[in-house]
């Protein structure tokens, strides 16, 4: 195989025939306003991967080192976005949020370019640019589940986390458990696909890296490599998130501030 297997206008319009059969029983089973919500969902998502393309074409072929970085800049904001849209948090905690994901990912992708894949151009947009997407998207979506559960689970059980700090706790003693529980939560089904990988699913990267052209034995390096990479951002980015969001989300007497909470 030269390369990745394309796939033709006629392929492309079998697929929306599938997807829009598909939004019918949405519809059939969910009612109108989620038919909406799939559908306008499935739209957005085309039109933004159609740009995304165009745009990392001409990306990839200037493939300058401050385009790049500049635009994982863009995609940490974005991720911030969503993490603080559907977790619950206010949008003055955007600063604490930027400052934990870009930390995280500078941390980790300087480690495994360096170290790890060792290009000639550590820099590079054809390596960076999807390695930073697949660490930034996981690492969202594990924040958003972590703490969203960690403060709401404290707003729920206000009267047991002013008794803690009452009896001496401090901020972070008092939330400890809060976090464990959520921390917990948020890790199990990430263990659980971890587990299955290989034995009940093949995963996206390595399935990626055959339709490119790669022999099964390289594609599971690549996997195994991006596993321990989005395990290591993702634990890094739930920890640093709360951590610098305990700071801000909570009053000087201790108990949570409920402005910091939509």
């Amino acid at each position: 195989m030269g390369g990745a297997m394309d796939i033709s206008t006629k392929g492309l319009l079998f697929a929306a025939i599938f997807l829009v059969a598909l939004l019918a029983l949405v519809w059939l089973k969910g009612g109108r306003k989620i038919l909406i919500k799939s559908t306008v969902s499935m739209i957005r998502m085309t039109i933004q991967l159609s740009l995304v393309g165009i745009y990392l074409t001409w990306m990839f072929k200037i493939n300058n080192p401050w385009l790049n970085v500049g635009w994982i800049v863009v995609m940490i904001g974005a991720a911030n976005l969503s993490i603080l849209n559907h977790s619950g948090l206010s949008k003055r905690l955007f600063p604490a949020i930027f400052m934990a994901l870009a930390i995280t990912l500078f941390v980790v992708l300087s480690w495994f370019m360096v170290f790890v894949f060792m290009p000639e151009n550590p820099t590079d947009a054809r390596l960076l640019i999807p390695i930073a997407g697949m660490l930034l998207g996981n690492s969202m979506n594990r924040t958003i589940v972590t703490t969203e559960r960690f403060y709401s689970s404290i707003l729920q059980n206000e009267d047991t986390f002013a008794v803690s700090l009452a009896m001496g706790a401090t901020v972070r003693e008092a939330a400890m458990p809060f976090f464990r529980e959520s921390y917990r939560a948020g890790l199990a089904p990430v263990l659980a696909n971890y587990a299955a990988m290989g034995l009940v699913s093949i995963p996206g990267m390595m399935t990626g890296a055959i339709l490119g052209g790669s022999s099964p034995s390289i594609a599971v390096k690549y996997q195994i490599v991006i596993v321990v990479a989005i395990f290591a951002a993702t634990e890094i980015a739930t920890l640093l998130s709360i951590l610098f969001i305990l700071s801000k989300a909570f009053l000087k007497n201790g108990m949570p501030n409920r402005d910091m909470f939509t």
